[in-house]
């Protein structure tokens, strides 16, 4: 990872030394970010970092948005409610951010609302890395989603639901407010197909054990799941270990590599996982070859594409292009907001991203993934 921040010092220090040499002084876009970089949840840390700064690096590297450079100030807050609200105060007061972006917690989010802390200074939040529905509707006009919802992804499971003919459906999630939410949004989409959840359970502190034990009072013919990745590994290895046969299928939120690593191949097999953004491991999409390229070019010697990733290299292209669709330099709180809202539509190679004055839904696209019998991804 040293090598990649070396690299982008070396950008953006070259940027800012030629857009100095002249009299003015200095003007920058700085965006902040508070992300869990300790703790269970720091891997999904690392990759939404990194999306955010491949893109940053390159507009950098080609010049800055119409010749303002970017600053990206991350914080850790361990994926810790009261850390995200503390970071987001020092972002805000102390940095004088003029957008946030990529928060992935539901609860760090509604903490943040609660102190009144984006309403107060202005400051926008772009692409919440999380399908909280409350995000989208009604509009907060401060926040800026860029992925769907768990409505859209609940309806795609139900869809693969009704297609499997399951009928004892359950659902495993986070004792948390995007569990909570998912299987409200689950509830609803299962209705809409003529079908519904035989039962619901929440991670409690017996764990994965726990939890098979729940379940299994059900018989389901299919187990839905809503949690961080090591909680859906730890439940399929123990689900698996059971005995247990019933499809698995999980919310994008379990990042299907981890679940992989720490469940093992015997486990994972089989397993169906939403995706809200394009796969980003191969394929004719410019929008995914501009991503490997610049992870190429800017990323660590080891780094490979992950789902995660690329949501924040997304998030990172919205946010300048509704810059330099604006127009202009100085970019304060309130201008990078009217310049999200104004942005209307926007086309990325068959991603759609969508703002508008009372609409803030951003992108409506899923996708449905399983992993195979050797634990490759398989659309």
């Amino acid at each position: 990872m040293q090598q990649f921040f070396w690299r982008r010092l070396v950008v953006i220090g070259g940027l800012c030394g030629a857009l100095s040499a002249g009299a003015a002084p200095m003007v920058e876009l700085v965006v902040g970010q508070s992300l869990p970089l300790s703790g269970e949840q720091a891997a999904l840390g690392r990759q939404l970092r990194l999306g955010a700064d491949l893109w940053f690096a390159h507009v950098n590297a080609t010049g800055g948005i119409q010749g303002t450079p970017i600053r990206h100030v991350v914080l850790d807050d361990a994926f810790d409610p009261s850390r995200v609200v503390r970071n987001t105060r020092q972002l805000v007061q102390q940095e004088q951010v003029s957008v946030l972006m990529g928060y992935p917690q539901a609860q760090g989010v509604r903490a943040v609302l609660a102190q009144k802390l984006l309403t107060v200074s202005g400051v926008p939040l772009l692409g919440p890395a999380t399908g909280a529905d409350w995000l989208r509707e009604p509009v907060h006009p401060q926040v800026f989603p860029v992925r769907t919802g768990h409505v859209g992804e609940a309806e795609h499971l139900a869809g693969h639901l009704a297609m499997l003919g399951a009928r004892r459906i359950t659902m495993l999630h986070a004792a948390d407010e995007d569990g909570f939410g998912a299987q409200d949004a689950l509830r609803a989409a299962l209705a809409r197909k003529g079908l519904a959840l035989a039962g619901a359970a929440a991670f409690g502190p017996s764990g994965a054990d726990g939890a098979v034990l729940a379940l299994r009072a059900w018989q389901p013919e299919a187990v839905v799941l809503m949690a961080p990745a090591p909680q859906v590994a730890a439940f399929a290895k123990a689900w698996r270990g059971a005995g247990e046969t019933a499809h698995l299928l999980s919310f994008a939120r379990a990042d299907h590599q981890e679940v992989l690593a720490q469940a093992g191949t015997s486990a994972a097999r089989g397993m169906g996982f939403t995706q809200v953004v394009p796969y980003p491991y191969g394929g004719a999409r410019p929008l995914v070859r501009e991503y490997r390229g610049l992870l190429a070019t800017y990323g660590p010697m080891d780094a490979a594409p992950s789902y995660a990733g690329f949501e924040a290299f997304i998030a990172a292209k919205v946010l300048v292009e509704a810059l330099r669709r604006a127009g202009g330099t100085a970019w304060t709180p309130g201008r990078v907001a009217t310049a999200l809202e104004q942005l209307g539509t926007l086309e990325l190679g068959g991603f759609v991203v969508r703002y508008a004055r009372g609409e803030r839904h951003g992108a409506r696209y899923v996708d449905f993934t399983v992993l195979g019998s050797e634990g490759q991804l398989l659309r």
